[in-house]
């Protein structure tokens, strides 16, 4: 008999379960929450959302208390990177090291996950995610107050890549109040952004326009980080959620971007009457337990994010030997250790010298590598200077451009917006500021692209602060 899996998800607005046997899906339900016990993926009222589990589970007549969890990719970061190879007791030491350097965080603001990916003689390369301590923390506690056993967890983004039977593929999930976008290439997903919706953007009509504006910013920057092997034409975007709810919202979203619109198939047997985009994340993360097998296409990334702290502890010896005939096994257990007891000392010392050689090891492994880094940023330098040593002549020819240009980006500027700085390179303006409200942002580059002045103008940034929302926009002069 097929093994039972129970997977939930935890979003702002509400509570999904799925109960799985081996690959068909046996029972689904959600539950609504109360504004303010989930706020942007992260728990906020611990024991508020345990109460609204047991509810659930209770509901649906659900015992099992091992769960496999989702969480929310806001605030998560990822990343491949590589390492040289190395003595697996070197490993984790190497990869903390390396994604200290690599993503910006601290081991006391972020939980480390990782896997290998692939290897060769010289070089490792290793998929890094990063949970934010107080989100993660405050799930795990809500799980274990509702009296449920987490043993296997992921964020969204990276379950709903596993569900992509292209090794490239663009991936978009809409959910009531964030949505998710994903480039996977080579059966590696990146970049992966997860994104919060405004407030005010209560329908889907009304969310398009911000989802297709990120998703193609989302390209585009990849594209232009990658010039040497761009997404091809024939890439597909995949659509679920609630784009695969509303066909004509999702096709909307695609046209005019070049590549062909697909909707997310589960691959598990689901009910007819099921909503199946609606649970398609708790889908993937009931194929997370299914047996591991390398298919072609799908997404080679299965980190299980669920912390070292967290996770079940394993078994003693002692309670290994808890069984009929145990008297006899422990006494023999206990003659060995006197037999061994002479010699503890001895091997602790030893352990302290292959530490401490181990340590050696790593550092000068990785610092070959960091001296090739070193040279080659310094001839990255050494062009940048070049390039700026260029533009100071451009800047020296072309004055009255840039008054010109100025002018039109402050007389289109509304009084509410103020400019922390503006930055003139080749080809155009880079603008920032601070407006009270995304609106106001949105108005500013509206004006900006109506005037006529400039071909393009991006919004690259824009997020909220305690002072209101910080910005930052691309304008691009035609050629």
């Amino acid at each position: 008999m097929a093994e039972k899996i129970i997977t939930l998800y935890i979003d702002d607005t509400s509570l999904r379960l799925l109960v799985a046997e081996g690959k068909k899906v046996r029972k689904w339900a959600d539950l609504p929450l109360e504004p303010g016990l989930v706020k942007d993926g992260a728990i906020v009222d611990e024991a508020g959302v345990a109460t609204k589990i047991e509810e659930l589970l209770k509901a649906q007549e659900v015992k099992t208390k091992k769960v496999v969890v989702g969480l929310s990719g806001l605030n998560c970061l990822s990343r491949p990177i590589t390492l040289p190879q190395l003595p697996k007791a070197m490993l984790a030491e190497a990869v903390k090291r390396e994604a200290g350097q690599a993503l910006p965080i601290t081991q006391e603001q972020f939980h480390i996950s990782w896997q290998i990916i692939s290897s060769t003689k010289e070089e490792l390369q290793v998929f890094l995610v990063a949970l934010p301590r107080k989100t993660a923390d405050a799930l795990f506690k809500t799980l274990h107050l509702a009296g449920l056993d987490p043993y296997l967890a992921d964020i969204k983004p990276l379950a709903l890549a596993r569900m992509v039977n292209r090794p490239t593929a663009i991936i978009v999930d809409v959910q009531p109040t964030e949505f998710d976008i994903v480039i996977m290439v080579d059966a590696i997903p990146q970049p992966i952004r997860t994104l919060s919706l405004p407030s005010k953007a209560q329908s889907l009509q009304k969310k398009i326009p911000i989802i297709r504006e990120e998703l193609d910013r989302t390209i585009k920057f990849y594209n232009s980080t990658h010039s040497e092997k761009p997404l091809e034409s024939s890439v597909p975007i995949f659509v679920s959620g609630e784009l695969a709810q509303e066909p004509q919202a999702s096709q909307s979203l695609v046209t005019g971007l070049g590549y062909p619109e697909l909707l997310l198939i589960p691959h598990m047997e689901c009910p007819v009457e099921m909503a199946q985009s609606r649970y398609m994340v708790n889908i993937a993360l009931a194929s997370k337990k299914l047996p591991s097998k390398k298919v072609d296409g799908f997404s080679i990334v299965n980190v299980n994010v669920l912390p070292g702290v967290y996770q079940p502890k394993p078994r003693s010896l002692a309670q290994v030997l808890i069984a009929p005939g145990v008297i006899l096994a422990v006494g023999l257990l206990a003659y060995l250790m006197v037999l061994t007891q002479g010699t503890v000392a001895e091997t602790a010392s030893l352990q302290a010298q292959l530490d401490a050689t181990n340590q050696l090891l790593i550092e000068r492994q990785l610092l070959k590598r960091d001296i090739a880094q070193l040279e080659k940023e310094t001839e990255e330098v050494e062009a940048l200077r070049d390039t700026l040593n260029a533009v100071r002549n451009i800047f020296a020819t072309q004055h009255v451009e840039i008054n010109h240009d100025l002018e039109v980006t402050t007389s289109n500027l509304p009084e509410t917006i103020d400019l922390s700085g503006i930055t003139y390179a080749s080809g155009g303006l880079t603008v920032s500021g601070m407006s009270p409200d995304r609106e106001e942002v949105l108005q500013y580059a509206s004006d900006l692209r109506t005037h006529g002045l400039f071909s393009e103008v991006i919004i690259s940034t824009m997020k909220s602060t305690e002072d209101g929302i910080e910005f930052t926009l691309a304008l691009k002069h035609k050629e």
